[in-house]
């Protein structure tokens, strides 16, 4: 049930990724990916790899710019549940599985390509590595 409200949230925000013109930062970002360098004027270069990614894939559409880091944020989604239910057992991720998919920030925000989908998501990943690691019994 967890992990089948994070996917229709992730499916409905892909639904969203296609429909929606770019904005003008999403383009920046999609130029960047056109030119790819280890770090660029105010961000490192995760966001114009994932672009990269989504275009070679599904060619120089809204949907293409937006898909890795829409999928970036599901991955975030994801870790979320998984620590809430490593603090607090399946309540608390169910609740951070619906928290994730209607919060207004993170509902709208991770439809757009923009460098918070990846920071969120590995922000998440590595938080959920903490706990499983403070958690794990010592050897």
């Amino acid at each position: 049930m967890i992990v089948g409200i994070l996917v229709v949230g992730a499916v409905i925000r892909l639904l969203f990724a296609g429909l929606i013109p770019l904005f003008p930062d999403e383009a920046y970002y999609w130029e960047w990916s056109r030119r790819l360098a280890g770090g660029y004027y105010d961000h490192p270069p995760g966001i114009p790899l994932l672009i990269r990614g989504g275009t070679a894939l599904l060619g120089a559409t809204s949907l293409g710019v937006r898909l890795l880091p829409v999928l970036a944020g599901f991955i975030a989604a994801l870790a979320t549940a998984g620590i809430a239910y490593r603090l607090g057992g399946h309540r608390a991720a169910l609740a951070g599985a619906i928290v994730m998919t209607c919060m207004p920030l993170a509902a709208a925000g991770l439809v757009l390509a923009t460098p918070d989908s990846p920071l969120l998501a590995t922000t998440a990943i590595g938080v959920y590595a903490l706990v499983r690691a403070l958690q794990s019994p010592r050897a």
